[in-house]
């Protein structure tokens, strides 16, 4: 049986201004700079990273020194799994980077580069009214990426301008107990807080049955078995009895190493990929 795709359909909606955004050189930026431009790294790894992070489209929004602009954050603070599972496989407005457009080689000395920065990292423009459920939306699924990463600091991070844009009410108030948890050190407990806060409330229409399928597609793009097979075991918590048997196959699948036909299978499920039978 297929799920709905209309978060998918969403989600596209959201993707366009951050790929036309991409199109713009270093040179004529699309979108105004944050005060604090960093100075250029001095040691000659540093300022590679900083060549491929301007080449690769990275400074197109978030800055030609990482200093964040009015539709992407400053990156000093985040961590590199945090980078490096943003830029394989994005939540929100952000595109999918593949090996192809960017090696893991290069990669990896963008995230030294980033990882190098210093200064107050985390910055964002004052979101307009227009833009406030966007903004909430965005960070859900940072704070997400973020314990996927396991930096529940940048979790914290994300869950507290939540709090901020929120006006008084239920969400709120979730919010809130979520925020108090991360704090004392909880992580699990959250996670799937916030996945059920975005799942109807933050993007109506998507099902949380259906977020699990997606968030196991994620994890297997940078081959987190394990993590896929939570969210697939979560994903049997409300299937069908037909949804039943063929997650099992799935962890059977995955459970074998065999994450292609894992992925196959999952994505039958969400009614993107005609069934073989």
């Amino acid at each position: 049986m297929g799920l709905r795709k209309s978060w998918w359909i969403l989600f596209s909606l959201l993707l366009l201004p951050a790929l036309i955004s991409l199109a713009c050189s270093s040179e004529e930026p699309a979108a105004a700079a944050t005060p604090g431009v960093l100075p250029a790294p001095a040691s000659p790894e540093g300022q590679q990273g900083h060549a491929l992070f301007i080449s690769k489209g990275c400074a197109g929004c978030h800055g030609e020194s990482a200093e964040g602009t009015s539709i992407a954050p400053a990156l000093a603070g985040h961590t590199p799994a945090m980078v490096e599972r943003q830029v394989r496989t994005p939540r929100f407005r952000m595109p999918a980077f593949s090996v192809r457009q960017v090696t893991d080689d290069e990669l990896g000395a963008i995230t030294r580069y980033i990882a190098g920065l210093e200064g107050e990292g985390h910055l964002h423009a004052e979101v307009p009214p227009s833009e406030l459920s966007v903004a909430v939306e965005m960070h859900h699924w940072m704070a997400l990426e973020s314990l996927k990463a396991d930096s529940a600091d940048d979790a914290i991070h994300h869950i507290g301008h939540i709090v901020g844009l929120l006006e008084e009410g239920d969400h709120r108030v979730t919010m809130e107990a979520i925020l108090v948890s991360l704090q004392a050190g909880e992580t699990h407990g959250p996670q799937h807080e916030i996945e059920e806060m975005v799942a109807g409330t933050v993007v109506p229409g998507l099902a949380l049955s259906e977020l699990h399928l997606r968030q196991s597609l994620v994890a297997l793009a940078v081959a987190d078995v394990a993590d896929a097979q939570h969210h697939v075991s979560h994903f049997q918590e409300t299937a069908s009895a037909d949804e039943l048997s063929r997650a099992a196959e799935i962890l059977e699948l995955l459970g074998q190493g065999d994450l292609h036909d894992a992925e196959h299978e999952i994505k039958e499920l969400l009614g993107e990929e005609e069934h073989d039978d």
